[in-house]
């Protein structure tokens, strides 16, 4: 069952929200940031580097796990 595009915008808002908050208290390269930012990535289908930019950080300036 596919989701209406209200609800892929719910939860693709939820989960942009929830990855700014683990970013407020980690940092990428932690499990708790890298599963959220792989719960995000996988329901968009952007790149790595393409989440961090929408956070405001340069992916050549974090570690990759």
């Amino acid at each position: 069952m596919s989701m209406s595009r209200s609800e892929f915008l719910r939860e693709r808002n939820a989960r942009w929200a929830c990855l700014r908050e683990v970013a407020e208290r980690g940092a990428p390269g932690q499990a708790e940031f890298e599963a959220a930012l792989q719960d995000l990535r996988a329901l968009i289908g952007w790149s790595r580097a393409q989440v961090l930019a929408g956070l405001g950080l340069h992916p050549d300036n974090e570690p990759i796990p």
